[in-house]
């Protein structure tokens, strides 16, 4: 061997997804002129490079060469010790050829991602599902399973309480969900459930939101065609019964008759009283209630906490407002439309959105919108709930540091607004789910949110779209949080993303990271104090 050569460090360590590098040294301790061949061996030779790939060296001369090491953040690299190789083959005697031994350590990292199939359960006495748990990360991953609900009307039977998963790979957990109480009739009853899935050794867990819908025992058509085969039955046997055949005879013929009814002289026939008059407008008692839609229908289709169907509330007997209530309404004027939108103003879908948000806050969560409401329309239960989430943002901004409370700051309390609509779209999305290249229905509340928090002034045009975006946030809550629509976070998403936080003066990094989702559960808005309309 005509060279010597000599590797500096012989062993580095590296992060996924980060770079590391050492140099190899080569000296041409031959008589000529030699060019020599470097490249990498081994399970490394996939993520490093080496620059130059040839070095020239004169006799007594020495080159140097840059070994890079950039592994994946993917179960691709598994973390440890990994051995690596540098071949040196020299072009003039290929067969004298040498190998520089080495070591790359890669640290270990953690990803999980869980999904429950199907996210809605269907059954009388039971359903069941499969709990799916992806390893994302590059060391082995040990995640305890727990499922709840919040209501405790059901019952969970999982065959394993944790799965173990290697890098790269999937396991999956048998889920069998059965109702405390048989229903036996009505319709469809869902049952919200949290799947959790906590990696070992991490605090903090990863929920899956679920349902089960618990379906009667005694369908509807069932019941239908049960009533009418006893209406049919009944009527056969009260025909059967009442039945009696006409005799006739001699004994009948000579029986005599009854004279019948005179009628009055002249044919004339009684007088009957006058009608009465119609009756006067009533005076419906206008908005003393608060609960009736602008557009004069009544509240009782408002729906209720669980996602069940809703209560009948106060409203005309023709479900639709009298024409009296209908007048006394407009003798104001009509009603107001938003952004924003508070008390009195018309119906908009938007306001449904907010209200479906607040419904799903869960049990545990003092504003959590329940008992009757009328979708679309702030009422009074909307209005206390609103308020509540409103306070509480602020609270947890001022007191932890969670958000930067700044809702009122564009915001009346009570009113939903711009800044309100910005933290209840950016409520409940993490930073893992909102990176680059990411498809999902987070992505679709984060443009939502940053939409609304962008828009200091909003056209005709602007509101279609807004409307368009909370239309599929209510399907989302009405179908038990399947997402109806998804969206790629892109290069546009990046750049709305920058603009966001130039705004309100973060770095404007395109990232859609910790304190950017933090300031816009706090109401912080592009242009604070205009409502935009």
């Amino acid at each position: 061997m005509t060279w010597w050569n000599s590797l500096d460090p012989a062993a580095v360590t590296v992060d996924p997804g980060g770079r590391v590098a050492a140099r190899l040294r080569v000296r041409n301790t031959g008589d000529t002129v030699e060019e020599y061949r470097l490249s990498v061996l081994g399970a490394p030779a996939g993520w490093s490079r080496v620059e130059p790939e040839v070095l020239r060296l004169y006799p007594g001369s020495e080159g140097t060469a840059e070994i890079s090491f950039a592994p994946p953040r993917s179960p691709d690299a598994p973390a440890g010790p990994t051995p690596f190789g540098i071949r040196v083959e020299p072009r003039q005697h290929p067969e004298a050829r040498d190998v520089v031994e080495g070591q790359v350590t890669i640290t270990p990292f953690a990803e999980v991602r869980a999904e429950l199939l199907p996210p809605t359960i269907v059954g009388r006495f039971r359903g069941r599902a499969s709990i799916a748990v992806d390893n994302l990360g590059n060391s082995p991953l040990t995640a305890a399973l727990n499922v709840r609900d919040d209501a405790g009307r059901l019952s969970f039977d999982l065959d394993a309480p944790s799965v173990q998963i290697a890098p790269g790979r999937a396991a999956f957990a048998r889920l069998t969900v059965r109702p405390q109480r048989v229903q036996w009739t009505g319709s469809a009853q869902p049952h919200p459930l949290t799947v959790s899935v906590r990696r070992s050794g991490d605090e903090t867990s990863y929920d899956l939101p679920g349902s089960f819908d618990q379906r009667p025992v005694l369908p509807r058509w069932l019941l239908t065609a049960g009533s009418i085969l006893a209406a049919l039955a009944v009527t056969f046997v009260v025909c059967w019964f009442s039945f009696s055949p006409k005799i006739t005879g001699g004994a009948r013929e000579n029986q005599a008759a009854a004279p019948p009814n005179s009628a009055p002289q002249g044919g004339e026939k009684e007088k009957l009283d006058d009608a009465p008059p119609p009756p006067k407008d009533l005076d419906t008692g206008g908005d003393e209630g608060g609960d009736e839609a602008p557009d004069g229908s009544g509240g009782g289709s408002g729906s209720s906490s669980g996602g069940g169907g809703g209560g009948g509330g106060g409203g005309s007997d023709d479900g639709g407002g009298s024409d009296a209530k209908k007048t006394k309404r407009g003798s104001g004027g009509a009603a107001k439309v938003g952004p924003a939108w508070g008390r009195g103003y018309q119906k908009d879908v938007v306001v449904e959105y907010a209200q479906r948000r607040l419904e799903a806050l869960g049990s545990k969560n003092k504003c959590q919108l329940t008992g009757d409401w009328s979708p679309g329309v702030i009422d009074a239960n909307t209005q206390a709930s609103l308020i509540c989430y409103q306070r509480a943002v602020i609270s947890s901004g001022e007191s932890t540091g969670h958000n930067t409370a700044q809702i009122f700051a564009t915001d009346d309390e009570g009113t939903l607004g711009r800044a309100t609509l910005t933290s209840l779209w950016a409520q409940g999305i993490r930073a893992d789910d909102v990176r680059a290249g990411a498809d999902n229905w987070q992505v679709m509340q984060l443009q939502a949110a940053f939409w609304w928090a962008s828009q200091a002034g909003i056209s005709d045009a602007d509101l279609d779209r807004d409307r368009a975006y909370a239309q599929y946030g209510v399907s989302y809550f009405e179908n038990g949080r399947k997402a109806p629509k998804t969206a790629r976070y892109d290069s546009g998403t990046a750049q709305h993303i920058k603009d966001y936080q130039k705004a309100v003066g973060l770095p404007a990094s395109g990232v859609a990271d910790s304190a950017t989702l933090q300031a816009m559960v706090g109401g912080s808005v592009k242009n604070p104090g205009v409502v935009g309309r």
